[in-house]
């Protein structure tokens, strides 16, 4: 059976959540493997969902949902959102296990975050504030808390103690910023380990139990692909790896165990917080977008700047990751809009180019290059490939030809009935 992975291929929010929980259907085991309570991602099923750290897949009764070490965890985002998801009647017990060695998110990585982010000045990012970029930066110096700490309390004790003080330093020293009250949070340290203790596993060794089984597994990206800590538009990227290379090194599964990648692409772009944006769009035509998109970010709530579809970054996206496919959404967002425009190329000084820049300096001299494209009226009744109107489906054969990489679904709503699969299903 296919193992399937799901990757945002622009800057995040591209409607992953939407296409796991369709997907989710037929599979057994739904990973989620980096990133952290920052990932907003929305399930329309009776009502709207939610979720920042549980897998997509974990309203599909019975399925395997699996939070792997990549993930940094905010203990108390997590413990509210098992609450809120097993108040709608859900199901988790035995379906969802935290891996041992996931880095934990303390109250103290959120004021650091926080305050890091008003240091910057004019230069701020633009981070969730979650405290996601601190937590995988002492994962990264190899003094961070892992949730298997918790479960010892001589080791709770030390580890959680040690950190907490680190960060107490740093927030008085640096920041002239009081910290929480220790003895406060080392009480809450023990309520996190007996509340998270019946969900704690390892959840590399149930994944390869599931391969071993021939199981049906879909691998579940948060945030996009041009955010990559290393591809991506650095500095204004997140802290983790949002490519297809996420998956392969947190859970451990060899890259060739992996069938098909899909890359979750919206009809347009959008992107939340500052970095370079070839594509956006003038604030008139923002506006219509976002108003019709419900361009908001799940997370924060803060409204996200829209752009034209960047073909020449999809590009990119679809060699990094080998994209088998692309999952495109809110095609319906573009009905009545016109002109419509399509990136495909950059102006870099006196040449045209089709890479995309590797320095800071270059993505913000870039100028995208546009082709016009006819418009269409309706698109969002459309639930087979027929009822699509010619003009979005030229649209769509543009993605295609230009990218080298077919369409497997096209989503024109929030629904899972919104969704067309013009080659048939998917897994």
């Amino acid at each position: 059976m296919p193992v399937v992975a799901i990757i945002g291929a622009q800057w995040g929010d591209e409607g992953k959540g939407k296409v796991v929980d369709l997907l989710a259907a037929k599979a057994g085991v739904v990973v989620r493997s980096q990133g952290g309570a920052n990932a907003g991602h929305t399930i329309i099923r009776q009502q709207k969902v939610i979720l920042h750290l549980l897998p997509s897949g974990i309203l599909t009764p019975k399925i395997k949902c699996l939070i792997g070490p990549g993930v940094v965890l905010d203990p108390d985002a997590f413990i509210e959102e098992v609450k809120a998801v097993e108040a709608l009647g859900v199901d988790l017990k035995g379906r969802l296990t935290l891996d041992l060695r996931t880095h934990l998110v303390f109250p103290t990585h959120k004021l650091l975050d926080a305050c890091q982010e008003r240091a910057r000045g004019k230069e701020m990012i633009g981070t969730t504030s979650r405290g996601i970029g601190p937590a995988y930066a002492d994962k990264a110096a190899r003094h961070g808390v892992r949730v298997g700490d918790l479960l010892d309390s001589r080791q709770r004790k030390k580890a959680c103690g040690k950190l907490f003080d680190n960060h107490a330093a740093l927030l008085k020293g640096v920041f002239h910023e009081e910290a929480p009250d220790r003895a406060a949070f080392m009480e809450k340290t023990e309520f996190w380990a007996e509340t998270l203790k019946p969900f704690t596993g390892d959840t590399v060794a149930l994944l390869h139990d599931a391969l071993d089984r021939n199981q049906t597994i879909i691998l579940e990206g948060a945030q996009g692909t041009l955010l990559d800590l290393d591809l991506g538009t650095y500095p204004f990227v997140t802290s983790s790896h949002p490519t297809v290379a996420g998956p392969i090194v947190a859970m451990g599964i060899p890259p060739q165990r992996i069938d098909s990648v899909i890359g979750v692409l919206k009809a347009y772009c959008t992107r939340v917080g500052s970095g370079p944006f070839p594509t956006e769009m003038d604030e008139k035509t923002a506006k219509i977008v976002r108003s019709s998109g419900g361009e908001f970010g799940s997370t924060t709530g803060r409204p996200r700047r829209c752009g034209w579809l960047d073909l020449v970054a999809a590009k990119q996206v679809a060699r990094w990751n080998g994209c088998t496919g692309w999952a495109i959404t809110k095609l319906d967002v573009l009905d009545n809009l016109e002109p419509i425009k399509v990136c495909t190329g950059y102006r870099l000084g006196r040449r045209n180019v089709q890479n995309l820049p590797a320095g800071a300096d270059q993505w913000e001299a870039v100028k995208p290059l546009y082709e016009e494209l006819p418009s269409w009226k309706k698109s969002a009744g459309a639930r087979r490939w027929e009822d699509i109107p010619k003009a979005a489906q030229n649209y769509l054969a543009k993605i295609e030809s230009f990218t080298g990489v077919p369409i497997e679904l096209i989503s024109l709503g929030a629904s899972q009935e919104a969704t067309i699969l013009p080659r048939g299903e998917i897994i």
